[in-house]
């Protein structure tokens, strides 16, 4: 499963439920992951997978109705999946600094590597850093680098869930006070995060970051 089809896959199992899947995206996960595909001209795509046959029905608009997605979340829950293959997003944030993290799970050893979001060469891991800025309101600063966190993660998350990892309790909890921000403000963002934990941020090494999403993900 490679990356692309692994987006799609973690889109149709994410929370809520997409409800603008593009129907193309649909039917190369079924070609890669289903025993058969058949496609007739009445639009409908038979899929034969686990001894069973599902078919689906092609959309007008292009999108995959939400009936079909749950029928998909259903057959995908009994599907073995190829863990340890596609890629997997984590967030780090505290009051000053967050990280995206993209690791590649079919590479064995953590490779750390500064990039533009639009690089996609494969190595094991990607990092981009967003840095608040502080000035004389700190109400303002922080909403404003939640906001700049959410628009970074925006293109990342399109097709594709994440983990959040917070450091600190109560007020000093920034991963919920962004978790709040993106879910009033951000709401494509916020629909794609997938679990969210605290964490020793000063002492967690990337392959320790890694081995906790991927237990939080089942990944």
């Amino acid at each position: 499963m490679d990356h692309h089809i692994r987006a799609t896959y973690d889109a149709i199992l994410s929370q809520p439920a997409p409800r603008d899947l593009d129907w193309d995206r649909f039917v190369t996960l079924w070609k890669d992951i289903a025993d058969k595909v058949t496609e007739d001209p009445g639009a409908r795509l038979a899929v034969d997978i686990n001894g069973h046959r599902e078919v689906f029905r092609r959309p007008h608009d292009g999108r995959v109705s939400i009936e079909d997605i749950e029928l998909a979340r259903r057959i995908l829950a009994e599907t073995p999946d190829d863990k340890g293959s596609g890629h997997l997003l984590v967030v780090t944030i505290d009051e000053r600094t967050a990280r995206i993290l993209d690791f590649d799970l079919a590479t064995p050893q953590v490779v750390e590597t500064e990039h533009d979001v639009k690089d996609s060469s494969p190595v094991a891991h990607h990092m981009r850093t967003v840095e608040r800025h502080t000035g004389r309101d700190d109400e303002a600063d922080l909403k404003a680098f939640f906001d700049e966190l959410a628009e970074t993660l925006r293109p990342l998350v399109a097709s594709q869930i994440f983990v959040l990892f917070g450091h600190g309790e109560g007020k000093a909890n920034t991963a919920a006070a962004f978790i709040e921000r993106a879910t009033a403000h951000h709401p494509e963002v916020a629909k794609q995060l997938a679990a969210t934990a605290q964490i020793d941020l000063s002492a967690a090494t990337d392959s320790v970051l890694e081995a906790k999403a991927k237990e939080l993900t089942g990944r």
